[in-house]
């Protein structure tokens, strides 16, 4: 017995990866601050005590993803709605990206204290997309996600060494599936992916220079691991094990100005295009 002749295995895991790819995405451009009008972030040229990356309420934010296989997108970041949790300011944010003439909002919220700002990644949009792609070869009959809220902290400082840092256990997808197979009925398989992201730190202040203009930014480098398992009771597991380093440079009052995301097959680069 014989599968789709695109393999279901292939479509799957990219299905997967783009989901959990988006995750990690909106964790990369949630960084706001409290609204304490007490603290100044610093200027980046060393003048202030603390470093706040933050996009402004009142802007919104378009920057361009390109990858190296030439696929390019565009997103728009806009901070939609603030609320006070505990005397402490709440940030929704929304992340328009746009790819292949498709679209998807991707949501998360932010707050700072005590000197971290704290970005909150909930269920993400992405798995929903992630169900309806899968939906158009296979039946999902059972799924199942864990790991969030994921959560990433950022010590405001800034300075090389700064800790950028994670909470919540990897986030797990399972789903179990009944595969079309032509006039042959189905078969059943299952999918497993996990994405672990690993804490970095800050490694340098340097000056970086995009069309939106000219930033003094803090660059931070951590990284994520991608693990995917498709199997089907007609054919061995398929495994891969996928190392994507990030590099990431935020400045004070603006937040994300530039992401490069590297790892064997690919590189994903994402930079601030307009503020308006």
């Amino acid at each position: 017995m014989k599968l789709k002749k695109q393999a279901p295995a292939l479509l799957i895991g990219r299905f997967a990866k783009s989901a959990l790819a988006l995750a990690v995405l909106a964790m990369s451009f949630t960084a706001c601050k409290d609204d304490d009008d007490n603290v100044k972030p610093d200027d980046g040229n060393g003048g202030g005590t603390e470093k706040v990356f933050i996009p402004s309420k009142d802007k919104s934010y378009t920057y361009k993803i390109t990858d190296s296989d030439g696929t390019t997108g565009d997103m728009l970041t806009k901070i939609v709605s603030t609320k006070d949790s505990a005397g402490m300011a709440v940030h929704t944010i929304h992340h328009l990206v746009r790819e292949n003439e498709e679209e998807m909002t991707l949501v998360s919220k932010a707050y700072a204290k005590d000197g971290t700002t704290t970005n909150e990644l909930p269920y993400p949009t992405a798995m929903k997309a992630l169900v309806n792609e899968i939906n158009d070869i296979a039946y999902i009959s059972d799924f199942k996600v864990t790991g969030f809220p994921q959560y990433q902290f950022l010590e405001n400082n800034g300075k090389v060494n700064s800790a950028l840092t994670f909470k919540g256990d990897p986030i797990k997808v399972l789903m179990e599936l009944e595969i079309p197979v032509g006039d042959e009925g189905s078969v059943l398989g299952k999918l497993e992916a996990r994405l672990t992201y690993k804490n970095g730190k800050a490694v340098a202040e340097e000056s970086v220079t995009t069309p939106a203009g000219n930033f003094n930014c803090t660059k931070w480098e951590y990284s994520y691991e991608v693990y995917t398992k498709f199997e089907t009771e007609v054919t061995q597991p398929e495994i891969t094990t996928e190392l994507v380093n990030v590099t990431l440079w935020t400045a004070p009052g603006v937040g994300v100005v530039k992401s490069v995301e590297k790892s064997e097959e690919n590189t994903s680069t994402t930079e601030l295009r307009k503020v308006e």
